[in-house]
């Protein structure tokens, strides 16, 4: 658990919540074109990844 004294809560809000859960659908959903298609088409602008 996060220690009380130490932990930072901050509140987050989401702008476009239907433009995010349609990312969030194609990277973490069960339909492996949609993000396969995605990598494929992003992956040059990738900087840093953590895998």
């Amino acid at each position: 658990t996060m220690n009380p004294s130490t932990r930072k809560i901050v509140r987050v809000t989401i702008e476009d919540a239907e433009e995010a859960d349609r990312l969030f659908e194609i990277l973490m959903g069960s339909d492996v074109s949609s993000r396969r298609e995605f990598i494929e088409r992003h992956a040059l602008k990738v900087r840093e990844l953590d895998v």
